[in-house]
């Protein structure tokens, strides 16, 4: 069940978290310039799994330049 998550994380795309996030809230309202500065920030989408949810939490971390 593991490998078969992990294989799910690493396949979802942006549009796949948009879409549920929409399903989830109905709406989502970002200011104009959040949105504009969203480009010059260095920031990566983190998906974490829960099993006992089951669910799928998203959030976001600085960029690691190391990496």
């Amino acid at each position: 069940m593991t490998e078969d998550i992990e294989g799910l994380v690493t396949s979802i795309s942006i549009n796949q978290v948009l879409v549920a996030v929409l399903e989830e809230y109905k709406k989502l309202t970002v200011p104009t310039l959040r949105f504009l500065d969203a480009a010059k920030v260095e920031k990566e989408l983190v998906i974490d799994y829960d099993e006992d949810g089951p669910s799928f939490t998203f959030s976001l971390r600085e960029k690691n330049d190391g990496e």
